[in-house]
């Protein structure tokens, strides 16, 4: 796996949370009480209780959700620790902003935080992920960080 693989599988990881949230707060509003019809007969169709049935597959995408906030904490770490190595306190700000910001800007936005360019700000992400690049090449403590 390539740094530049390792960073946007954090920031891939982001956004399968931030969608399994979306759909456990789903799940959890189809739970509450409808509009209430009195005029009809309460008969329970199904054999089965969907609302237990919806509950356990809430709890199911709580524990999903747990295990891949740990997991995406753990990438955080690293991924910081690596982007914090950088010499050049630009490629540590747009790096760090691009990857492990929680709002995962568009590069644009990314440029307008620092008040560069666009292509001044692709550059300095390119030359940030080159040094990370040589980095990892030069380095099998900084490998291991990306690997495990």
């Amino acid at each position: 796996m390539t740094i530049k693989q390792y960073l946007y599988s954090v920031r891939d990881e982001q956004k399968e949370i931030e969608e399994l949230n979306e759909r456990i707060y789903e799940m959890r509003m189809s739970l509450l009480p409808g509009a209430v019809r009195y005029d009809t007969d309460k008969v329970q169709v199904s054999p089965t209780d969907t609302i237990t049935d919806r509950m356990a597959e809430i709890a199911g995408y709580v524990t999903s959700l747990e295990n891949k906030m740990e997991t995406l904490a753990a990438k955080r770490r690293n991924a910081q620790k690596l982007i914090w190595m950088l010499e050049d306190s630009r490629e540590r700000q747009v790096l760090d902003s691009y990857f492990l910001s929680v709002k995962r800007p568009a590069m644009r936005n990314v440029a307008a935080m620092i008040n560069y360019s666009l292509p001044q700000t692709v550059r300095i992400y390119d030359s940030g992920i080159k040094h990370l690049e040589k980095m990892i090449t030069n380095d099998n403590e900084v490998r291991a960080m990306i690997v495990a």
